[in-house]
């Protein structure tokens, strides 16, 4: 007797832009171009804030800040060779525990 596993993956889906300013209009009985305005703005505020060096944190939610990597020498597998890395900044994301709980509750 054979035994088959049926497995069922599920798609992953990426919400867009559009998709959360329409689920935010929704839940909250907004204009959709409303609802845009605020997510535009709350990313302006928070590259400028990051552009001026500053760390933002939305307790339970999230916190962005400037991580700089330093300059260093690396090896580029492609060319087999060591290749100089100039230092550059990144963005470093941290989720609120609240959001991490959510996530490992389903």
């Amino acid at each position: 007797m054979a035994y088959f596993a049926v497995v069922i993956f599920l798609e992953k889906r990426e919400m867009k832009k559009n998709e959360v300013v329409l689920e935010i209009a929704n839940r909250l009985g907004l204009p959709k171009i409303e609802c845009e305005k605020v997510i535009d703005a709350f990313a302006d505020v928070v590259t400028d804030a990051l552009i001026e060096g500053d760390k933002i944190s939305i307790r339970g939610f999230v916190s962005f800040e400037i991580s700089e990597c330093k300059e260093r020498e690396g090896y580029n597998p492609q060319t087999g060779k060591m290749q100089h890395y100039s230092p550059v900044k990144t963005v470093k994301c941290k989720v609120g525990q609240p959001i991490k709980d959510a996530i490992n509750e389903r």
